[in-house]
């Protein structure tokens, strides 16, 4: 960020972006095989860990200063009790409604799931737009009383859910150009709507989904089978980072290494 705004946005902010999305299109693509079936065992273990997380890092909930009873909840059923957490009650939630949308068939779900995006998106990156357009206003200002973002389980979750479940897969020569083009395409998005000064958050772009469907599309061509070493590590890594964070800082103002390992 030192050296660019503009470059540490597009790292951060556009192409870090496609992280969540694929986890949500591979948490559908291998639920989805048996119709769904394995749903309620997937929920059993989703709120194990969310449970285990949550008491993972109580402390530190404790320590800046806790929740009111209805924020907890609302935290607790919607956004996560840390920042990172948001994606569990996401996952449960969206599973469930993604599911439901299946059965409607792969032509009337995706676009559903779509119309979902688009309310999402306009309490997103396009938030300064479609408050504009009148009667959203008093809508999102509703929305934003359940919720502090629209990147949840009802809006962001099911498309790439489904997406994964449709697992629609081209040719390299398909995929790989069209993967860097929409890409890029979503990087010149991105770019516009942070000079129009309209975004709200930054986690949903319009062009994302399409992103995600040809780099879907390349995962599958290049699979080389299941490692469960990669599933449990990253595991560890997304439940365990703030943690880190928060050891790292604590050391170095212990040590008075902050230039090198806070500043820096």
């Amino acid at each position: 960020a030192s050296y660019s705004g503009t470059a540490d946005f597009l790292l951060t902010r556009v192409v870090g972006r496609i992280a969540v999305p694929f986890f949500f299109m591979t948490t559908g693509h291998f639920l989805s095989r048996n119709g769904w079936q394995g749903l309620l065992r997937f929920w059993k273990r989703m709120a194990a860990l969310y449970g285990a997380a949550i008491l993972l890092y109580l402390p530190l909930n404790l320590y800046m200063g806790g929740f009111t009873v209805s924020e907890g909840l609302r935290k607790l059923l919607a956004e996560g009790t840390l920042y990172h957490l948001w994606y569990f009650p996401a996952v449960l939630l969206g599973t469930a409604i993604a599911a439901g949308l299946s059965r409607l068939g792969m032509r009337a779900a995706i676009p559903a799931a779509f119309l979902l995006y688009l309310i999402g998106l306009g309490g997103d990156s396009y938030y300064g737009l479609a408050v504009r357009i009148p009667g959203l206003q008093p809508f999102y200002d509703v929305l934003f009383c359940l919720f502090d973002h629209t990147r949840n389980g009802i809006f962001f979750a099911p498309l790439f859910l489904l997406l994964g479940e449709a697992g629609w897969s081209c040719r390299l020569e398909v995929s790989v150009p069209c993967a860097l083009a929409s890409l890029t395409a979503m990087s010149g998005e991105a770019l516009l709507l942070r000079g129009l000064g309209v975004q709200r958050h930054d986690s949903m772009y319009l062009l994302l989904p399409l992103v995600m469907v040809f780099l879907f599309s390349l995962l599958l061509q290049c699979n080389r089978g299941r490692n469960p070493a990669a599933r449990r590590s990253s595991l560890w890594i997304y439940l365990l980072h703030p943690w880190v964070i928060v050891l790292v800082r604590g050391a170095a103002e212990l040590l008075g290494w902050e230039r090198w390992l806070v500043d820096n």
